[in-house]
């Protein structure tokens, strides 16, 4: 006897035949008249539906036979489920696989063998259809073709009966987490809303509506809460959670009665919106949300605010598969939320294809900093009364694959989505400090400031912080350098204890700190006067406005300049490109400055060129 060979895929295909839950059910009538009708349509003693679990053959019909099972090795659909075509033995006596099993050569002697596989949506064979008897015959075209509709039947009926167990899975946990919330209302704490379903139910019932071919229309939603993370980390988590769970229950006013929603972690959330037909209606519920969850909300003392992305896809059968579909409501959601505010995005063509653009971009990126491919550019700081070289303020650029050397404003995008900006920041440090020791050689005794950004990611994590710190200790400036970190005005809205404690970390090791693009971000007195910075850097979108005929910051200037004297803050102004500029900097109290009109950014070898010059203009004086 020749027992059937395990199948390379076997566990995945008990993976999704225990997902039906139905083996081991009672009888049910709706698949005993598929059984009934086998042995019609056939013309033989007995029909069958059999499910082939781990060790046995167990029957879910089985009409013309006193039978529940039989063990999987002898099984003639042990054979069936290794192939998509049906299995068919006329006469099993005469067949070498199957003449001397004990199926055929005992009870209930089977002679002939029809199977024809049981194939879920996604290619598993579970089982087999099967029309048996005790005498060899023969079954015609016609008949083949009608056990094989029967056979695509009984795969319904099963999907059927999964999907009305997950729904019912998913009313018990509805109403599991109503009962919880109202626990928790009743202890004065707001709770989620009855809309809420597990993440792994809405996935279960998700795959069940993309694999069905009823051509039921629905809506995918992505929804982000971007000031998750800066509201848990400013005021509280206990803040962050009353705020989206205020949000939960506005969202559930929005949709309606039979979507579903699921958490993905704690600031992303899956809604499903079943029967929607058009993408007009999908945007507006989409430009709902976005409207109505960015209205501020009142905790407590405090009045917050999440702004809120929302990518989306409308499912028409244009998807083959669950993973397309997820793939092209996350490809939405990047789009909206890079978008400033609260934003919504629809899939398209254009954003689809931006997204394979980004994402190649993005692996380039990774294996470039493997192999370090990040360039630091250097631009000069000067002394406004002299025009003397201060420092340098080390820029990022990146040589591509193909040898250009490309902006951040090309490759920045793309290292914050891959969430490799520490990376960055990190490399760009150690990379600038070596290249320091060569620039210290044309000027040795002459003190430099040596300046770069340092990104919110790499501050705010203490581990990312450590690195830094280890960077700092195994790669010293050369004698005479100090070293300028520079910090965006708008990063000072994190957590001020935090960022307190790890900016004094970095004073206490002879680092200067600078507030860079200041007056573009929303930081108070106070808070500024609490950190240990040393250095205030004016945006340029200021100085390129100085005697401008509409709209002049000349007064915004003197105001900074004011401020900055007070606090006893050294200034830098960037961006300047003309004498005028430089002359009104210059008479109104700023110290230092950069731009066009001295240097553009350059490379290591130019850097170490204009310092000749400057060399030489200086010996010439």
């Amino acid at each position: 006897m020749l027992q059937a060979p395990i199948p390379h895929n076997d566990q995945d295909r008990l993976q999704e035949l225990w997902s039906y839950g139905i083996l081991d059910s009672p009888e049910e009538e709706a698949f005993d008249d598929i059984g009934s009708l086998v042995r019609d349509l056939a013309g033989t003693s007995i029909g069958i539906i059999s499910l082939v679990d781990e060790n046995r053959q167990w029957f879910k019909s089985c009409i013309g036979l006193d039978a529940k099972e039989t063990p999987r090795n002898i099984s003639f659909c042990g054979h069936t489920i290794l192939q998509r075509t049906p299995l068919i033995i006329e006469d099993a006596l005469k067949d070498e696989r199957f003449c001397d099993n004990p199926l055929v050569l005992e009870s209930p002697r089977i002679r002939f063998y029809a199977g024809f596989p049981l194939i879920s949506a996604n290619g598993l064979a579970l089982g087999s259809l099967c029309a048996v008897d005790q005498q060899p015959r023969q079954l015609s075209e016609v008949q083949v073709e009608s056990l094989e509709r029967l056979a695509r039947l009984v795969v319904h009926q099963m999907e059927l009966k999964r999907q009305s167990r997950l729904l019912e899975q998913s009313q018990l946990a509805r109403q599991e987490q109503t009962q919880q919330d109202e626990g928790r209302l009743s202890r004065g704490g707001p709770g989620p809303t009855s809309l809420l379903t597990s993440r792994d139910q809405l996935l279960s019932m998700l795959e069940l509506m993309v694999d069905q071919s009823s051509g039921a229309c629905f809506g995918l939603l992505r929804l982000e809460f971007k000031d998750w993370n800066r509201i848990r980390i400013a005021l509280d988590r206990e803040v962050a959670e009353v705020m989206r769970d205020t949000q939960l229950t506005r969202l559930q006013q929005l949709l309606p009665e039979n979507a579903s929603c699921a958490a993905i972690n704690d600031q992303d959330y899956l809604l499903l919106v079943p029967f929607l037909t058009s993408s007009e209606r999908l945007e507006e519920i989409a430009q709902a949300i976005t409207e109505t969850l960015h209205e501020p909300i009142a905790v407590g003392a405090h009045l917050v605010r999440s702004q809120v992305a929302v990518g989306s896809a409308l499912f028409q059968n244009n998807y083959s598969s669950t993973e397309s579909l997820l793939r092209d409501v996350d490809i939405a959601l990047r789009d909206a939320a890079r978008r400033p505010g609260s934003h919504h995005s629809t899939i398209d063509l254009a954003s689809r294809i931006q997204a394979q653009q980004d994402l190649e971009l993005e692996s380039e990126l990774r294996h470039g900093l493997s192999l370090g491919q990040l360039e630091p550019h250097f631009q000069p700081l000067f002394d406004l009364r002299n025009r003397a070289v201060v420092g340098f303020e080390a820029l990022a650029r990146w040589r591509s694959q193909s040898g250009e050397v490309l902006l951040p404003s090309a490759f920045l995008p793309a290292v914050e989505r891959a969430e490799l900006m520490a990376e960055l920041d990190l490399q760009m440090i150690a990379q600038a400090i070596a290249c320091s020791h060569e620039l210290a050689q044309l000027q040795r005794d002459r003190p430099q400031l040596l300046s770069l950004n340092l990104s919110s990611p790499l501050l705010d994590n203490s581990q990312q912080l450590q690195r830094l710190h280890t960077v700092l200790d195994h790669n010293p400036l050369p004698n005479h350098w100090r070293l300028q970190l520079e910090v965006l005005e708008g990063h000072l809205q994190q957590n001020e204890a935090v960022l307190q404690q790890h900016l004094q970390s970095l004073h206490q090791r002879g680092i200067q700190l600078a507030i860079d693009d200041f007056g573009t971000g929303y930081s108070s007195l106070s808070r500024l006067n609490s950190f240990p910075f040393t250095n205030l850097k004016v945006d340029m979108s200021f100085v390129k406005l100085l005697n401008a005929s509409e709209n002049a910051s000349n007064r915004i200037l003197e105001v900074i300049a004011a401020m900055a004297q007070a606090l006893g803050l050294h200034t830098t102004a960037e961006g300047i490109e003309t004498e005028g500029q430089l002359q009104w900097l210059m008479e109104h109290g700023f110290d230092w400055g950069q731009g066009y009109l001295i240097a553009k950014p350059m490379s290591l070898m130019a850097a170490l060129d204009f310092l000749r010059g400057q060399g030489a203009m200086a010996a010439m004086a």
